[in-house]
């Protein structure tokens, strides 16, 4: 698997940042998920500047290098959003784009002949979670295994407010007495949120909120 992530603000883990920097915590967080799942990881290291040609270059050498191209970021439409144009440029077949999914909207999934290819949202707790929901399972199916993530369920200790259009994954800790309420503030940015997390509660779509004593799935982080 080669792992890919973009942005000009992106500096490595450790390195003074500038104005409007941040570090590059996608490609450690990834790239230890993939090696989790049993993937060697050829390729995880800096960011690939926003710029049409880097991206198109770095991708082209991944796809040569990889059986598995997970991409973090420019896969909006947005100025600086490189990665859908190179893809089509390099032949990758697109099979979706863009999900029902909060955090994580933005996914793109293609191929180029056996090369699976993921495009990952930038947004660090948004990578995460859709690298859970997809990569691993795809990485599963690669390797023979099962591609079933066995989920559980889990009750709410408190309500929480449902998102009208897209289901929401809910980072949640378990209670002394087994239920599941958020870990605290839920924002894509917020990669807090995913420390002592035991698990993603799946909040299906739907007006108003969902109560306490609601039963949940819960996704294995």
């Amino acid at each position: 698997m080669a792992v890919l992530t973009t942005g000009d603000e992106l500096r490595p883990p450790g390195e003074p940042l500038g104005p409007g920097e941040i570090h590059n915590s996608n490609a450690l967080t990834l790239g230890g998920l993939a090696r989790r799942d049993g993937a060697v990881v050829v390729d995880a290291g800096a960011g690939v500047a926003d710029d049409a040609e880097a991206t198109r270059a770095a991708i082209a050498e991944a796809l040569e290098a990889a059986d598995v191209v997970v991409l973090s970021g420019g896969v909006s439409v947005g100025p600086h959003d490189h990665v859908k144009p190179a893809l089509d440029a390099l032949g990758v077949t697109e099979l979706l784009w863009r999900v029902a999914l909060r955090p994580g909207k933005p996914t793109w999934l293609g191929h180029r002949g056996a090369t699976l290819v993921l495009g990952l949202p930038g947004n660090p707790v948004s990578a995460y979670v859709t690298f859970l929901l997809f990569a691993r399972p795809a990485l599963a199916a690669l390797q023979g295994a099962d591609a079933t993530v066995p989920r559980t369920t889990a009750t709410l200790a408190e309500p929480i407010e449902r998102h009208p259009d897209r289901d929401e994954c809910v980072r949640v800790r378990r209670d002394p007495d087994g239920r599941v309420r958020p870990t605290g503030p839920q924002g894509s940015h917020v990669l807090t949120s995913l420390l002592g997390a035991d698990g993603l509660a799946i909040v299906p779509r739907g007006a108003g909120e969902l109560p306490a004593g609601s039963e949940v799935a819960l996704e294995p982080v």
